[in-house]
């Protein structure tokens, strides 16, 4: 059977007079009879996403080269204002963004500070001793995503009840617990419960904010949005790094405080509602006034107003999960889930969490410290080229390069420790490699491992890493966006749970070489993952 899908309205006809709106339908949502939407053009979708003929080039001058993001007036709007208009939307994303620094960068990379410390002085705020075994280290990362189960599934209600502004002051308040338990943590057991905590915090955060910039941003801009949150992701990161070069890893918790309390008390408040979230519940009013300072005066408020309300009826009056049970949305749970699977079985989580463990392991002679940063370095460096291509080159290609690049450098890392670091012992404490082994070893052995991670990194940040995000809010429609995103985020950190915990075991079974190259065959199905089945969805308009 044929899918259908709302993915834009296009102006047919020679004159702004003759212009009519063409629409396609998602089975998900169907008019109600009577109404203006009733009896629309059903035409197949190839490749899940319509692609309307363009309207004569006689009505585009009037208009604009761009996609619509509503039903135009059929004048342009002048470069000047645009550029004004669509640059205050990139400081909302910016200001919007700024939670995932301590809720998502820091909150990920943060067990890198605390292996770093471990080694040299094991000592908590209170000068106590605090002893973790190799299995305890995985914990600090995986703890995080599975606090972040609940965190998902919480997310879609406050979404729908609270709105998304809101709902993103309602996720600081777990990690505000969580990283006070941490910063004044004496023992093991009080550090777990903050990263549970601090986890939770992390899945309410991630839901709401990707689903916001998404609903805010111009349509040829949203890929860009989305890529906006992962730099300040890494932004986050890379503080971390630097940071714990001069703190220990309890005043760390600090700072992340701080940071959340910023947000919450200064930044967020003076944010707007989401406009698509206002109309849908009917307070049409404030959902005008804010469309008109995002999308500016050469649209029609009141009627991109009006369909996307009609565009969601469907689910009014129905418990908020039964519509995901459509097999048009059930299948692209399928696919945003897939993709997850695939960021997480290929090392992503793991390069962020442990990368200095990493770097330990290889015994490789490079400084570890700066190699750690030149990591997280190029990871922001990525980020920041996607922020310009996404829109450009699409999701799909950008995931096919990422999974190149990922191939290759997990492959040439695995030869490279395989053929010049012979491990003493596996013990307690995981992989451990000799010294004079590791320093005996003159040439590309000395600094090809750090370069392979650095170009992990990198491959990582131009696709696999941040397109799961991107994605995820974009192929479903507003009224069930919010449970449908949660649900594809619960199953990808179930999944991304399983590499962080079995990060020690897995170089133990595999032998390091072997993990390495587990994460390159993993970056190949991928490859032919995208290729086979994920839609395109940039410049596509969402409802």
């Amino acid at each position: 059977m044929a899918d259908y899908s709302v993915t834009s309205l296009a102006a047919v006809g020679s004159s702004p007079d003759e212009c009519k709106v063409s629409l396609v339908e998602d089975p998900v949502l169907h008019a109600h009879p009577g109404s203006p939407l009733e009896a629309p053009l059903l035409v197949p979708l190839d490749d899940e996403f319509l692609q309307v003929p363009a309207p004569p080039k006689k009505f585009l001058d009037k208009t604009t080269s761009k996609e619509s993001e509503g039903p135009l007036l059929g004048v342009e709007e002048p470069p000047r204002m645009r550029t004004r208009r669509l640059a205050k939307q990139v400081l909302m994303f910016l200001c919007v963004s700024v939670s995932h620094i301590p809720q998502l960068g820091m909150t990920l990379t943060w067990p890198n500070a605390l292996a770093s410390h471990i080694h040299h002085d094991n000592t908590t705020i209170y000068g106590s001793s605090l002893h973790l075994h190799d299995w305890q280290m995985d914990m600090m990362g995986s703890m995080v995503y599975v606090g972040s189960l609940p965190g998902y599934v919480m997310a879609g209600w406050l979404g729908r009840q609270l709105g998304r502004r809101w709902s993103m002051v309602v996720a600081t308040m777990p990690g505000l617990l969580g990283w006070m338990l941490i910063a004044l943590a004496h023992n093991t057991h009080m550090i777990i419960v903050g990263r549970f905590l601090s986890g939770v915090a992390m899945g309410l955060a991630t839901v709401s904010v990707r689903i916001y910039l998404a609903e805010i941003s111009d349509t040829e801009i949203r890929g860009a949005a989305g890529m906006i949150a992962s730099v300040m992701l890494e932004l986050g990161g890379l503080a971390t790094i630097c940071l714990s070069m001069v703190l220990p890893w309890y005043h760390l918790a600090f700072v992340v405080i701080a940071i959340l309390l910023t947000f919450c008390i200064l930044i967020a408040p003076c944010l707007p509602e989401s406009p698509t979230y206002l109309a849908i519940n009917n307070k049409d009013e404030e959902a005008h006034k804010v469309l008109v300072n995002l999308r500016g005066h050469y649209i029609d408020v009141d009627k991109e107003i009006a369909l996307l309300k009609e565009q969601n009826k469907q689910v009014e009056g129905r418990t908020n999960w039964d519509p995901l049970l459509k097999p048009f949305v059930l299948k692209r749970i399928l696919i945003v889930t897939g993709i997850f699977c695939i960021s997480n079985f290929c090392g992503t989580e793991v390069i962020r969490a442990n990368v200095t463990r990493m770097l330990q392991t290889t015994g490789m002679a490079l400084n570890k410290d700066i190699s750690t940063i030149l990591v997280f370095v190029l990871s922001l460096c990525g980020n920041l080229i996607m922020v310009m291509t996404i829109d450009r080159l699409g999701r799909r290609r950008c995931l096919v390069i990422s999974l190149a690049l990922l191939v290759l450098a997990y492959t040439v890392l695995g030869f490279t420790i395989y053929l010049t670091h012979q491990p003493d012992h596996v013990g307690d404490k995981g992989v451990e490699f000799s010294q004079d082994a590791a320093h005996s070893q003159l040439g590309v052995g000395e600094w090809l491992p750090a370069i392979c991670l650095m170009v992990a990194a990198l491959a990582i940040s131009l696709g696999v890493g941040p397109i799961p995000w991107v994605v995820s809010p974009e192929f479903f429609p507003t009224a069930i966006r919010s449970q449908a995103m949660s649900v594809c985020t619960i199953i990808g950190c179930v999944v991304a749970v399983v590499p962080l915990q079995l990060y020690s075991p897995m170089q133990v079974v595999l032998t390091q070489a072997g993990l390495y190259w587990t994460y390159a065959c993993v970056s190949l199905l991928g490859i032919v993952f995208t290729m086979a089945c994920v839609p395109e969805t940039s410049r596509k308009k969402i409802w």
